[in-house]
């Protein structure tokens, strides 16, 4: 029996595939026009693309060019094309614009660009198009379904941007480049003020400052050392003495305080 349901399967297959050549190879525009939506309602979108790409020849400028190329679209979405599918998504919504398809095609677009946006330790330029795009897509449409899925696409975006601010700041102090680390931790706070850990940015604020300031050269010492005092002021305001970098930040704070008067010391003897 089981023989029996095998063979029979594998001649159904058989007859399936030998159909699906003879259509696409030697078939009518119907036929080809049918099978297509076949494939594409089986999710066989590998063998439903060939023919919506021949339809789209066949039927331009006509009625069902619509679905067929809303269809073709979507193959590439399904397939993980997500930046094919981002630009047939995006054509769509320019060529059928008074498509009730529109919304949809308007969202899939964008849901193409966040799925095509690179991990946070890669280039990020993919990130913040999405980013731009979906809340363009929220502009137009303010109450739509897909709202939800939006905000949600925009959050977990942001978080990489954090993420990639973050640690190209952490690398700068990991090198010892302390001034270009002050620049980079200050630049994301201030793009993103909602960072979960801005208390650690702050108070490394406050360190790399602290050893920007003893490697400094004498002229420059003085100068940098006051930095420090003006830094810890900024995050002593922003945070509780019970805050976990509150005693270490107070440490540098107060070595600073000791290295200044040796070194003004020391210029006075001079």
């Amino acid at each position: 029996m089981r023989r029996f349901f095998i063979y029979t399967l594998f001649v159904v297959l058989l007859v399936s595939c030998s159909e699906y050549s003879r259509v696409t190879k030697k078939g009518t525009n119907e036929e080809k026009y049918a099978m297509a939506k076949k494939m594409f309602n089986k999710k066989d979108y590998v063998r439903a693309l060939p023919l919506l790409e021949d339809l789209l020849a066949i039927y331009r400028g006509k009625e069902e060019s619509e679905l067929i190329y809303y269809y073709y679209s979507t193959c590439y979405l399904q397939m993980g094309q997500y930046e094919l599918a981002a630009y047939h998504f995006k054509n769509f919504t320019e060529n059928y614009f008074n498509s009730d398809s529109m919304e949809v095609c308007s969202y899939k677009y964008v849901q193409c660009l966040y799925l095509d946006a690179l991990p946070y330790f890669l280039d990020q330029t993919n990130t913040v198009k999405a980013i731009s795009e979906i809340q363009l897509f929220l502009n137009l449409y303010p109450s739509s379904k897909y709202k939800d899925n939006c905000n949600s696409h925009v959050e977990e975006l942001r978080g990489q941007l954090k993420k990639k601010a973050f640690e190209n700041a952490m690398l700068f102090y990991k090198l010892e480049d302390y001034n270009a680390a002050i620049v980079s931790f200050k630049n994301a706070l201030k793009e993103f003020p909602d960072m979960e850990n801005k208390d650690q940015l702050e108070f490394l604020i406050v360190k790399s400052s602290y050893f920007y300031a003893r490697y400094s050269i004498d002229e420059k010492k003085e100068e940098r050392y006051k930095t420090v005092f003006a830094e810890y002021k900024e995050f002593a305001r922003n945070n509780k003495p019970d805050n976990k970098w509150f005693e270490e930040a107070t440490l540098y704070n107060e070595k600073a305080k000791e290295d200044l008067s040796k070194h003004q010391k020391l210029h006075n003897i001079q």
